[in-house]
């Protein structure tokens, strides 16, 4: 935590991080009398800090004893641990657009773009996705010598990232749901996109969004789970594998669809065809019992027989 005496002429991210430190700390209600004379300020311009730490997502209520910190899942550049720089948004068009404009000013692999609420989210195919305030939006843009032909590859490891960072943080249940849903029983709770960018040998960086329709901490019951460890986390996955990307067969194995699933599957030239899918091959594509393989760029829509559960 930041000193118990600080001066006056902190900046406002330096205020905000002691409030919030300090009711971290303190676990019960604060008198917002003593809280504003130990940052040297007016009780109208903590009040008016407290405001902004409520619009970034922490779940600061008041009452006459005094701020308590109720929800601890606001979104905050110093509680980001992530192994590139990371832009914040409360609300913002599309975070895959930021990040792409991070990956073409030359910012390193992991830059990283956070929101609480989209206006223009968008799906795979370039379809809308309803991004509702509340959630986590993320879209970090990553270096890699995966070519775009195992462009699959990575929407695998995107999706066991997220998985994992959110098991890791007290959001366990969640399942993958190919090519690109979250799912949390049957409820469909998030998404995953991938977009890369070069030419057809090589891309000069990758796009990799995540999305929750809700926040972390409300993914399963009595879990704290929270914005910023999650997306932390998931980063740095991210970042270490396409630094090296490992892609021996059965690392997906268990994103795969449930044994027995029939799928229908519509083709990008309108083809419909009859898949079974039993597992991924090395560059990320579905493959069927039949020895076929579908690549997630090659099919437009499909329906399935035993869905994830």
């Amino acid at each position: 935590m930041i000193g118990s005496s600080p001066e006056a002429t902190l900046s406002p991210a330096e205020r905000d991080r002691y409030i919030v430190e300090r009711l971290r700390a303190a676990g019960e209600p604060l008198s917002g009398e003593s809280l504003a004379a130990e940052l040297g300020v007016s009780r109208v311009a903590l009040w008016k800090r407290v405001a902004s730490l409520r619009a970034w997502g922490y779940g600061i209520e008041a009452s006459r004893r005094g701020y308590e910190l109720v929800r601890d899942d606001g979104l905050a550049g110093w509680e980001l641990e992530a192994p590139g720089p990371v832009v914040l948004f409360d609300t913002v068009e599309s975070t895959m657009d930021e990040a792409r404009a991070l990956a073409e000013a030359g910012a390193p692999s992991g830059a990283t773009v956070l929101a609480l609420g989209q206006r223009s989210g968008r799906g795979r195919a370039g379809g809308a996705w309803d991004s509702p305030a509340g959630g986590l939006y993320l879209s970090t843009a990553l270096r890699s010598s995966l070519p775009p032909s195992h462009a699959g590859a990575l929407f695998l490891e995107a999706a066991a990232a997220t998985l994992h960072a959110l098991e890791a943080a007290g959001a366990p249940g969640l399942s993958y749901s190919w090519p690109s849903e979250l799912r949390r029983g049957g409820e469909k709770v998030g998404g995953i996109l991938v977009e890369a960018y070069g030419d057809i040998a090589s891309a000069d960086y990758y796009v990799v969004g995540v999305g929750l329709s809700v926040a972390p901490g409300l993914l399963a019951e009595g879990s704290t789970a929270r914005r910023t460890s999650v997306a932390a986390a998931l980063v740095r996955e991210l970042v270490a594998w396409c630094a090296a990307p490992s892609l021996e067969l059965g690392r997906w194995d268990s994103l795969a669809p449930p044994a027995g699933s029939h799928m229908s599957v519509e083709l990008w030239n309108g083809e419909r065809r009859a898949f079974e899918p039993v597992g991924f091959d090395t560059r990320g594509d579905l493959t069927g019992a039949d020895g076929t393989r579908l690549s997630i760029g090659e099919y437009r829509s499909h329906s399935i027989e035993g869905e994830y559960q």
